[in-house]
């Protein structure tokens, strides 16, 4: 039983234990922890609900499937399966669901859960694991000098650069008359792209107005028009159904049909199962949310017998 709930996990994020609690998971981001230089993956968080007791058929359904047994048999066998988890908590005092989690009871009686951090139940995680980084030391530490290398730098003489006296003069009358030539050349660039960048808005803005006066003076006339084309979009699938009942007789699950219909109810015939039998269901959804509050809705109206299927059966 708990291979089937594992099994479920990966594909569900509610998934129930009639009798018991639900278990219900929830997306959570990939993970950096500063203190151990850790980065984990993304993963689903698993918690327990004890308050959600009521059979939703999901897991009932999936053991009829697997063990090629009937639904009243799965459901035996899942009240057996939690009778085992009490006895196994009041004996020990905890109880372990493999690849699931472990349960104990508080001082109050009340259920306590501690999910197995270690099994990701996200598809798109599958192989990742955690990775351990190292942090960077960008300290930038001092250079040691030896005591001879700093009597070497004390003992270097410093020594100055002179220049003739005789050839300073005329060098500072080149370099000046450099100065006037380069200022004057600059100017002059300058000069000449500014008056280019003036020229090329000219240009745009006569190119602009040609254009918009051929625009507004020329009329369009579409002869043979492109026929129109309607788009057909397929409706989502509904697979999630509120079953009210199954009949090994078709004219039996018709009469049902017709009664639910004079109550008010959409009901229809959602196809046959493995067994043989055709299904009945209350209505049918495209969300799973939507379906198990309608199931509720149905169970509070006095149809305590109404379960959830999700899929498609064969007509």
């Amino acid at each position: 039983m708990a291979h089937y709930i594992s099994d479920l996990l990966y594909r569900h994020e509610c998934v129930v234990v009639p009798d018991f609690g639900a278990f219900i998971s929830r997306r959570v981001p990939a993970q950096h922890f500063a203190s151990s230089h850790t980065i984990y993956p993304p993963k689903k968080g698993l918690s327990f609900n004890a308050q959600i007791k009521q059979n939703d058929g999901l897991l009932a359904n999936h053991v009829a499937s697997v063990q090629n047994c009937s639904y009243e048999q799965a459901v035996q066998e899942i009240r057996n399966y939690v009778r085992s988890l009490d006895k196994e908590i009041d004996n020990n005092g905890s109880v372990t669901i493999h690849k699931v989690g472990r349960f104990s009871r508080s001082e109050e009686n009340a259920l306590q859960f501690t999910p197995m951090y270690l099994v990701n139940y996200l598809p798109e995680a599958f192989g990742l694991s955690s990775h351990e980084t190292f942090a960077i030391d960008r300290v930038e530490k001092p250079v040691a000098i030896t005591s001879e290398e700093q009597k070497e730098q004390e003992t270097t003489p410093v020594i100055p650069l002179e220049t003739s006296r005789s050839n300073s003069g005329s060098w500072v009358r080149y370099a000046a008359a450099g100065v006037i030539l380069i200022g004057l050349s600059f100017a002059g660039y300058k000069g000449y792209q500014e008056q280019a960048r003036v020229d090329a808005i000219a240009v745009e803005q006569m190119t602009n107005e040609t254009v918009t006066n051929t625009i507004e003076s020329a009329s369009f006339l579409i002869s043979d028009p492109l026929p129109s084309i309607e788009l057909a979009v397929a409706p989502l699938e509904k697979k999630y159904h509120v079953v009210a009942g199954a009949f090994r007789d078709p004219a039996n699950a018709d009469k049902r049909v017709a009664q639910l219909k004079r109550k008010g109810f959409d009901a229809k015939r959602i196809g046959v199962n493995k067994y043989g039998l055709h299904n009945v269901a209350f209505s049918s959804f495209v969300e799973r949310n939507d379906a198990i509050n309608d199931l509720n809705r149905m169970r509070a109206l006095g149809f305590d017998q109404a379960w959830l299927f999700t899929g498609k059966l064969p007509k």
